[in-house]
């Protein structure tokens, strides 16, 4: 990992953090991809799901809202992804920790995160103050929608993921489960098709609203991790207009592959293609204890 504790950046952007009234922090792919859960690589694949080779799929990626491959490939895929993306609480999360240390230097923050895997709540921050627009793995819906009503998915993993057929990854037609409403097809509730059911995530869209309209005059620092141009509406562009609205505003991106801002903003960002681990760990060096939860 890169020693970045020198670097003038990491000195500038722990300067910021320190005089910020509230941050805000906005994550994508790539904060997931660095915690470990890799959506790209076909070796990581190729070892989790031997049994999808066959089928000519080499990637995570390919296989998201890929109703084409049919019901059965389809839940005996999602049943192991999501057991291990968003119920797997024995792995470390690199980076999470960090970003819930700088969290605690200012008296006010947020997050919001198109990524459904609930890591921040997963990592000690406070749900009330996250705006998950995308939805959760960790919880089911109705593909019609007949209801707006949803559930947990986590039986579905308990239950039906050691039924899944090894040599095929596919689960059987009598075990697909169903509405438990109107008996139709269902899915995790994440934003992926029309019948999205926006319901649960109303509170959350709505604390993001306010925090906008509280900290319009506020001293704000955004740290935005890993989000790029597939949805850019949730994460990335929130988070350059935010910084457009004071002087005093700071764009802090972390992205291997999409760090550039919009020239009207280079001056009030840093940016770094290093890993998030190493550009937090790197800030909070420079971070004193003592400031800590008084500011």
């Amino acid at each position: 990992m890169d020693d970045l504790t020198n670097d003038p950046r990491v000195i500038e952007t722990a300067g910021a953090i320190s005089t910020a009234e509230t941050l805000l922090i906005g994550a994508g792919a790539g904060l997931s991809a660095a915690a470990g859960y890799d959506f790209t690589s076909e070796e990581k694949f190729a070892r989790d799901y031997p049994a999808m080779l066959q089928y000519g799929l080499s990637q995570k990626i390919q296989m998201m809202a890929n109703f084409s491959v049919g019901e059965n490939l389809l839940w005996g895929y999602y049943l192991q992804n999501v057991a291990e993306t968003r119920f797997d609480n024995q792995r470390s999360h690199p980076g999470y920790k960090e970003l819930k240390q700088l969290s605690e230097f200012v008296n006010d923050w947020f997050v919001i995160t198109t990524n459904v895997d609930a890591l921040f709540e997963r990592n000690g921050f406070n749900v009330e103050q996250i705006y998950t627009p995308q939805g959760d793995y960790g919880v089911g819906q109705c593909r019609a929608p007949c209801t707006n009503t949803t559930w947990s998915s986590k039986p579905w993993i308990d239950t039906l993921l050691p039924q899944v057929n090894r040599t095929t990854q596919m689960l059987d037609d009598a075990l697909l489960p169903r509405c438990p409403n109107c008996g139709g097809k269902v899915f995790f509730n994440v934003r992926c098709a029309h019948w999205f059911v926006d319901a649960p995530w109303e509170p959350g869209r709505l604390a993001w609203q306010k925090w906008q309209q509280k900290t319009v005059r506020s001293r704000v620092v955004a740290i935005d991790i890993g989000s790029g141009f597939n949805t850019p509406m949730w994460v990335r562009w929130p988070l350059e207009e935010i910084t457009t609205r004071n002087p005093a505003n700071r764009l802090i991106r972390i992205n291997r592959d999409q760090p550039e801002v919009p020239k009207q903003i280079n001056k009030q960002s840093i940016q770094f293609r290093e890993s998030p681990e190493a550009v937090l760990r790197a800030i909070l060096r420079h971070l004193p204890r003592n400031l800590s939860n008084h500011k």
